[in-house]
């Protein structure tokens, strides 16, 4: 979560000064569009989230496997093995009415938690607990972080004061170890949405984890367990109350909005990626909060929060009680909400307080004591005599996530045919992989601009679609009297300013400033007296469809996607698809062709093989394959699902394949498992 004092009046939008200064931002024709189609992707979105009624045996049956799409989109499906903890308590100080254990444990090996558990002084236990999850508080001094936990402090003492045992955990971007939660939001590390990885899904491991570790501890009641936290500690909250039924009451504080709130509204703009699951199921997120029914649960929120605001959290609010009311527990669920901005505010600790006094103690009497600040953050410091040498945090999002095995190519062809069949069923589930986008098909052509270059007829082709976007086509047709034998794809891939388009092995630049090729008669000689067509694809964000000049403008378009369940490299896979979808149909405004060739370099490359699977009429040529899908395409859950390997084996499987292999591992081992396999695949 990012922290503000002040925003511009649109609700949420994050100016982002904090990170990067943001210079005038030139807006191109590509931007309403996005806009639009986001709006419309939306309101799809809404419409599927708890919209009819349902009854508690519907609810029963679906959540199961609701759970396991939310596990998946965790990263946390298959569950991570749940090995020793190795818990470690450092120390123990005794202060007026409550004990504070400086403690860490590993989740999984080397992923260190560290925590301080709070203890009460007085009482018979075991006692209900409470795990804190902390927001991102930076409590940071001469180089030294304290970690989260220090800066809600507050919260740990008054719940051990009062009968409670509460342990608050670090996070893995604000902890002592000091880790990333900003892959997405500012490091351009879009390859975590690839392989499936947020670091929610490691904040709610750690969180689970702790669970297990309070569990073992006399002093515990396992059968009161809380959950709360506010900011990101409301979010980490949801996913581990959602997810583990050993919560018995939850209080969410500021951590839950809608769809409509982050990707209309533009609140993502606000939040770092530990907010969002890698949203390939198209979940808004009152289903999330509607896995917890029916236990108790309370969300809680400021009037005036401008990355949580009040419309959203009421619509997710209202949602979510139609699965309370189905299942009988209306009273197991309310709203708290307090005048201010966001904002950790005594008004709504009380509330939480509240609520886990009536649900885990059955207790309605008043708080009369407020939680305030005591600890210096020396004091709740664990890794005292420095980080541990074999701690795993600041690289978890490299290795958390489980990657496909290391493909084995079959030496027979009986051997062949399951092992498409599987490969192809684990790129089923991918959005965009094997059909179009939903709510993303083209449709009809129109022709919006001509010229005659040296023989070659250049025309501008704007395609309509099922959707507020448009794609862009630069037909090179020569005029040789003839009718042309083909069609050659050309996919144009960015390269800095411009955009770069490979025809016969032969790279061709495209000035998106300028919008004209860089050099338009040498393009001309090329095609000219060719039997051949080409076809030079601009795919969405890039040349005519470009969003924004800026870097932060794009990024947040580009989150935006993914929140709602797609990708921009899913978009470009479609357009391709659905490019071809036309040629064959022979759809006015396109040259007519007998054969079809798809050239394509880098990422593009891998987009024109998941495009072109099962369509095996089509031919590729395919340069500088990326050595690892982390380069690229990037689409939800790709690369959890397959490699480059798997991806050249499917294309050399079904078409005739020209490749570049002189750096590709990929493409060697594909070369050398082609002939038994009878595959007819060539390099250049």
């Amino acid at each position: 979560m990012i922290l503000l004092k002040s925003l511009p009046h649109r609700a949420c939008l994050f100016a982002l000064a904090l990170l990067w200064i943001t210079p005038a931002v030139a807006e191109y024709p590509g931007r309403g569009p996005i806009d639009a189609y986001l709006a419309q992707r939306t309101a799809t979105v809404e419409s599927r989230c708890l919209t009819e009624p349902l009854t508690a045996d519907q609810w029963n049956a679906q959540r199961p496997e609701l759970e396991l799409q939310l596990r998946d989109m965790l990263g946390l499906n298959p569950w991570p093995e749940r090995t020793d903890l190795k818990p470690t308590i450092v120390d123990r100080m005794e202060y007026d009415g409550y004990a504070v254990e400086r403690i860490h444990f590993q989740s999984r090996p080397g992923l260190y938690v560290s925590a301080n558990l709070y203890l009460p002084s007085a009482g018979e236990g075991p006692f209900p607990t409470i795990l804190y999850v902390c927001g991102h508080a930076r409590v940071k001094e001469d180089g030294v972080s304290y970690g989260n936990k220090v800066g809600y402090h507050h919260h740990g003492v008054w719940f051990a004061r009062h009968g409670y045992v509460c342990m608050m955990i670090d996070t893995i971007q604000l902890g002592e170890i000091e880790g990333i939660h900003h892959g997405t939001y500012s490091k351009g590390m879009w390859w975590w949405a690839s392989r499936g990885y947020t670091p929610a899904g490691v904040e709610a491991w750690n969180s689970m984890r702790a669970l297990d570790y309070l569990e073992t501890r006399p002093e515990v009641d396992a059968k009161r367990f809380g959950v709360t936290g506010r900011s990101g500690g409301g979010s980490y909250s949801w996913w581990t109350a959602a997810l583990d039924q050993r919560i018995k009451a939850a209080v969410p504080v500021a951590g839950i909005t809608d769809m409509r709130n982050h990707v209309v509204d533009g609140c993502i703009e606000g939040h770092c990626d530990c907010m969002f699951m890698v949203n390939r199921f198209g979940w808004d997120f009152a289903t999330v909060a509607a896995m917890i029914a029916p236990r108790a649960l309370l969300f809680a929120n400021s009037h005036r929060d401008r990355i949580f605001p009040l419309d959203g959290v009421i619509r997710t609010y209202q949602k979510t009680t139609k699965v309370y009311e189905a299942l009988g527990a209306l009273d197991k669920v309310a709203v708290h909400i307090t005048e201010g901005p966001h904002k950790d505010t005594q008004a709504l600790r009380v509330g939480a307080f509240a609520w886990f006094e009536k649900h885990l103690k059955n207790s309605t009497d008043e708080i009369e004591e407020v939680a305030r600040k005591v600890h210096e953050p020396q004091q709740l410091q664990v890794y005292v005599d420095g980080i541990p040498a074999d701690q795993r945090v600041t690289d978890v999002q490299e290795w958390f996530v489980p990657q496909p095995a290391t493909a084995k190519l079959p030496t027979e062809k009986a051997a062949w045919g399951d092992l498409q069949a599987d490969w192809m069923s684990q790129l089923s589930d991918i959005p965009g992989a094997t059909t179009n986008l939903e709510g993303f098909d083209l449709q009809t052509v129109k022709e919006v601009n001509r010229q005659v270059v040296a023989g070659v007829v250049f025309q501008t082709l704007e395609i309509e679609s099922t959707s507020p976007l448009k794609s862009y086509v630069i037909a090179a047709v020569p005029q040789t009297g003839k009718p042309i034998d083909g069609v050659t794809v050309s996919v144009g891939s960015p390269d800095q300013e411009n955009l770069q388009f490979i025809v016969d092995g032969k790279t061709i630049q495209y000035n998106v400033e300028k919008d004209q090729f860089a050099a338009l008669d040498a393009v001309a000689k090329q095609i000219a007296g060719k039997s051949e067509a080409v076809l030079f694809l601009m795919l969405q964000g890039d040349g005519k469809t470009r969003w924004m000049e800026n870097v932060k403008e794009t990024t947040h378009l580009r989150r935006r996607l993914h929140l709602v369940g797609q990708s921009i490299d899913g978009m470009g896979v479609s357009e391709i698809r659905g490019l071809l979808a036309l040629i064959a149909d022979r759809a006015e405004g396109l040259p007519a062709a007998e054969t079809v060739r798809i050239e394509a370099s880098g990422s593009a490359a891998c987009m024109a093989i998941l495009a072109s699977l099962g369509n095996p009429d089509v031919s590729l040529a395919l340069h500088q394959l990326p050595a690892d899908l982390a380069d690229g395409p990037i689409l939800l859950g790709l690369s959890k699902a397959t490699d480059v390997t798997r991806l050249l084996a499917l294309a050399a499987a079904e078409h005739a394949l020209t490749i570049d292999s002189s750096e590709s591992e990929s493409a060697q081992k594909v070369l050398s498992a082609a002939k038994p396999l009878g595959w007819k695949i060539s390099a250049e």
